[in-house]
């Protein structure tokens, strides 16, 4: 996790991945971390994947987080920026209405971000239907 972390936080992902991946198949066999830091892992893991390229990978790592920790807004977030990726703006909008409904469960100092302003839903900034379901969204 440390290891995947140094290589994060220099933005250096796909070195990220492999220390990430390995500390999450770890975990999986013999949970011992921490709630806030088993979020963390799997949230940078899906973010590595997904900044690297391997969407595939980032849906399937945040799909396993949704599946155990449902609540955590930030797995839809992410989710929603994958689709966003892969241009599939109807579930991108839809991950984004369900990490809105969460986002009371964030981490203690972690900020929402702001899909308005994440290259992620770049290419549908101008599209009417994105825009009012961000609107929609924002008012909950």
């Amino acid at each position: 996790m440390q290891e995947g972390s140094e290589f994060f936080l220099k933005r250096d992902y796909k070195h990220a991945i492999p220390p990430y991946q390995k500390a999450l198949d770890l975990e999986k066999a013999n949970p011992t971390l921490d709630k806030t830091i088993w979020l963390v892992l799997v949230d940078n893991l899906g973010m590595a994947y997904g900044i690297s390229g391997d969407l595939k990978a980032a849906k399937a790592t945040f799909a396993y987080g949704i599946s155990k920790q449902p609540d955590y807004p930030l797995f839809y977030y992410n989710m929603a920026c994958t689709y966003g990726e892969m241009k599939d703006m109807d579930k991108a909008i839809e991950y984004l209405q369900l990490a809105f409904a969460r986002k009371k469960n964030m981490i203690e100092g972690e900020q929402f971000p702001d899909p308005a302003s994440d290259s992620s839903f770049e290419s549908f900034m101008k599209n009417q239907k994105f825009l009012k379901a961000l609107r929609e969204i924002n008012q909950q």
